[in-house]
């Protein structure tokens, strides 16, 4: 099974294809920047800077952690200036050092955190790098979209560009949360072939009991950048934590 670097190492190449620019990431930017007061911002998954641009173009100091190699070298040729400062870590096991007013985890990027253990660590440390004003953001899906598959498997097919197809075939273990998914691209010398992504999905309660462990409280649950409220239909989430007290 591939892990959190080779999955990103393979996908690399056509990372940015497979998640092109849209206004979604300038929506994050812009939301963002009103919450860092001192301009400091700690993006987990940075990945090739489909975020971290946009908030670097507005002015903020942005620190992007990445597991893949790979993906900071897209990243160092999106950002030739070299606005985004960056490290190569493993974001649940380890964070660069200092207080950030921002550290944000876009993307579904904390479901790629194996497991419950890990992902309740990566929250810790985002809480310890989080300065007392800031917030901690974690934009997640509804896990509805792999836990209520009737029979805990599904195959898709979707248009990439240039004649280039993904077929996403999945399978889900209800028990413990997780959803392998198998995707394979075709039509283009440069594609990676068969890649195996592992996503362990959160219940926004689950996740609100991992951050009230660690010292945070939730601020607001949205289902957009624009604060759009959440229902039933909503197929996202934007959790905004703050810190806690210390009597809290």
């Amino acid at each position: 099974m591939q892990t959190v670097n080779t999955y990103g190492d393979s996908l690399a190449g056509i990372y940015d294809m497979i998640y092109p620019t849209t206004p979604e990431a300038d929506y994050a930017a812009e939301y963002i920047s009103k919450l860092a007061p001192e301009g400091s911002v700690l993006e987990l998954g940075v990945g090739t800077g489909r975020v971290a641009l946009p908030m670097a173009e507005r002015g903020l100091k942005v620190h992007g952690v990445e597991a893949s190699e790979e993906m900071l070298r897209k990243l160092k040729e999106n950002d030739p200036e070299g606005r985004i400062q960056s490290s190569l870590c493993d974001f649940s096991e380890e964070l660069p050092e200092g207080k950030f007013d921002v550290t944000v985890n876009p993307l579904n990027t904390f479901c790629m955190v194996p497991d419950a253990e890990k992902q309740l660590n990566t929250l810790r440390l985002m809480r310890e790098r989080t300065a007392d004003h800031g917030v901690v953001i974690l934009e997640t899906y509804d896990p509805l979209i792999y836990h209520g598959l009737a029979d805990g498997t599904k195959t898709e097919a979707r248009h990439l560009k240039d004649g280039q197809v993904g077929i996403y075939s999945t399978y889900v273990d209800r028990l413990s949360q997780v959803a392998v998914v198998v995707q394979t691209f075709l039509g283009s010398d440069e594609s990676p072939g068969r890649v195996v992504e592992l996503s362990r999905y959160v219940w926004p309660s689950e996740l609100d009991l991992m951050a009230r462990l660690v010292g945070l409280r939730l601020r607001g649950r949205y289902a957009g950048w624009h604060e759009e409220p959440t229902d039933h239909h909503t197929s996202r989430f934007i959790s905004v934590y703050e810190v806690a007290g210390d009597d809290e």
